[in-house]
């Protein structure tokens, strides 16, 4: 086992995650939640869960069923922008390309850069502790919020599972989960949570071919048009 696991030091505080839960619960009163495919959430072990991103709301609710279900908490991708104290509760920070590309300044951007690249690197031998420490990791990846349609898949978290796998001789499941809402406004609206099969990235030739199933995987679970 890497370096990294060995020294790995879960940095999400339970007591905190579950004050994030008591909060989700409210979305969760809100709407009317329909979970399909319950079973298929890890009951232990290490996986990779994958939702579709439609609203702020799909976090808490995504944590709060990830809680009543199995029983555990998981740790969140999230952009590098939200609050400092968010590792706290469960987030992992990443600083996505686009986010640097809005500074204007060149040299300022040349600096960004530079710290990005740190920074990214620390958050990826972070999650290798996870997945070898067998923790659940929440990533939405499209990147950002997108309703109505999907959006181009990241595939920057697939590669580090797949370098992960190679790296520490461990499997980690994906786990696409489409989501779709009757109505963002109205009270008990329902709210779909479509839990699909774990799979493998090593079931694919490389990981173009994982993004493309699991582009297809969540549009068909979201009741979106392919």
């Amino acid at each position: 086992m890497s370096e990294t696991s060995t020294d790995f030091s879960l940095k999400r505080i339970d007591a905190l995650a579950h004050c994030a839960c008591a909060l989700g619960a409210c979305g969760v009163w809100y709407h009317r939640i329909v979970i399909e495919g319950a079973h298929n959430l890890p009951q232990e072990g290490a996986a990779l869960l994958l939702p579709k991103h439609h609203a702020y709301r799909d976090i808490l609710l995504e944590g709060v069923l990830l809680r009543r279900i199995t029983g555990r908490y998981a740790t969140y991708v999230m952009k590098a922008g939200l609050w400092g104290v968010i590792e706290r509760f469960g987030g992992l920070r990443v600083v996505r390309p686009k986010d640097i590309r809005r500074i204007a300044d060149r040299e300022e951007r040349r600096r960004e850069i530079a710290r990005a690249r740190a920074a990214n690197q620390n958050m990826q031998d972070y999650l290798s502790g996870l997945y070898s420490h067998g923790e659940v990791v929440i990533s939405h990846p499209e990147g950002m919020r997108i309703q109505g349609g999907m959006g181009l898949l990241q595939k920057e978290i697939i590669e580090h599972v797949v370098k992960v796998e190679q790296q520490l001789g461990i499997r980690v499941p994906l786990i696409p989960i489409g989501m779709e809402y009757e109505s963002y406004a109205r009270p008990k609206a329902r709210a779909y949570f479509r839990v699909d099969e774990p799979f493998f990235a090593d079931a694919f030739a490389d990981v173009n071919g994982v993004m493309d199933y699991l582009d297809h995987r969540l549009r068909i679970l979201s009741g979106l048009s392919q």
